[in-house]
């Protein structure tokens, strides 16, 4: 039945994909409308679209449509949240540093918390992105990593066990850190061909660390000592590639790729997410399994929405749209109204997120 947009809610269910001035839908056939879905229709000026009628809708859908009426946690949930579990990541490091081992009921207990909500509301990883700050850059990637681990075997649609186990091998991944040289992990400058071979084993350190938990099965300490192994051979530190880097590993490995490369490190500036992921598209072409960066691609494309940015010409303005097949290229609207598509316009591109 078809539904005038004005009177659209959250929760109603499109029953055929819904087209724009745009190559693909800008909502796929059997999406679950919810309130940045309904801004996308107003801007792109859709009158009316085809939704199930109550009747038709699976229970689950039901049952979804009444969780998004329900008011959500206050505003500074997320935050809150957040930097009490890093206050514990911290502490955990510290202890490690000290010579302790690594207790995995207690990572279980610090992680779980954050981990539970982030499952439920995914498009807060934008918030959990812009928290991390350079002075403690591992403290808050090890965090990063952990969560967008257990999202992304999330989205892998994987079981609940093994989307925690995802989230603490990306806790645990670079546990070995806390035996390296403390002035290593605060330097500056480029590091000499020594210190970098030091960085390179912290993998091996992380696995010497791990080997023996009994809570953390297999293919999770495999990827913390794979989280830096490439399909192409590439990676460090057995050089291992192909099917033979675990797909657990890849998970860890490309988020732990993503969080550096859009969060500022002491040597190094962030990139925008539009730019991690044509990097990663390009640059890193190969090193990563095509559907595990796709994932991850359709994740950040979901939190992209509404995201104010910087074109390369000085227009500021918010995303509306993320095409599938350009997701470095999205809509942008301007303050004005007007609507700018970037995979037409080749001549401009986002320079910053503001």
């Amino acid at each position: 039945m078809y539904v005038k947009v004005e009177d659209i809610k959250p929760g109603y269910q499109v029953k055929e994909a819904v087209m724009a001035a745009t190559a693909n839908p800008i909502i796929a056939a059997g999406t679950v409308l919810t309130d940045q879905h309904i801004r996308f229709l107003h801007a792109f000026s859709i009158r009316s679209i085809d939704v199930l009628a109550k009747e038709e809708q699976p229970e689950a859908v039901l049952h979804c449509s009444d969780s998004l009426n329900r008011v959500l946690p206050a505003a500074d949930r997320i935050e809150q949240l957040y930097f009490k579990t890093l206050k514990s990541v911290k502490e955990e490091f510290q202890r490690w540093q000290s010579g302790m081992n690594v207790d995995i009921a207690r990572i279980r207990t610090i992680i779980l918390p954050i981990l539970e909500y982030m499952l439920e509301h995914p498009a807060e990883l934008e918030k959990v992105a812009s928290y991390s700050k350079k002075d403690e850059y591992l403290y808050h990637h090890t965090l990063a990593v952990s969560l967008l681990s257990g999202l992304i075997a999330q989205k892998l649609q994987y079981d609940r066990g093994l989307i925690v186990q995802a989230a603490l091998a990306g806790f645990l991944a670079d546990c070995g850190m806390s035996k390296i040289t403390t002035s290593l992990l605060t330097k500056k400058t480029a590091l000499t061909e020594g210190e970098y071979k030091e960085i390179q084993n912290h993998p091996v350190v992380s696995y010497k660390m791990v080997k023996d938990l009994k809570l953390l099965k297999p293919e999770a300490k495999l990827a913390v000592y794979q989280h830096h192994e490439r399909m192409d051979g590439s990676g460090y530190p057995a050089g291992t590639k192909g099917k033979s880097v675990h797909v657990l590993s890849q998970i860890v490995g490309l988020s732990d790729t993503f969080h550096a490369l859009t969060t500022d490190r002491l040597f190094k500036g962030r990139q925008s997410v539009f730019k991690a992921v044509e990097i990663i598209q390009q640059d890193l072409f190969g090193q990563f399994d095509l559907s595990i960066t796709e994932v991850l691609f359709s994740l950040t494309a979901e939190v992209l929405q509404d995201m104010q940015v910087t074109l390369s010409d000085g227009s500021k303005g918010k995303v509306i749209f993320v095409p599938p097949g350009n997701k470095t290229r999205p809509m942008i609207q301007l303050p004005n109204g007007d609507i700018i598509d970037l995979v037409q316009r080749r001549d401009l591109y986002i320079e910053i997120r503001d």
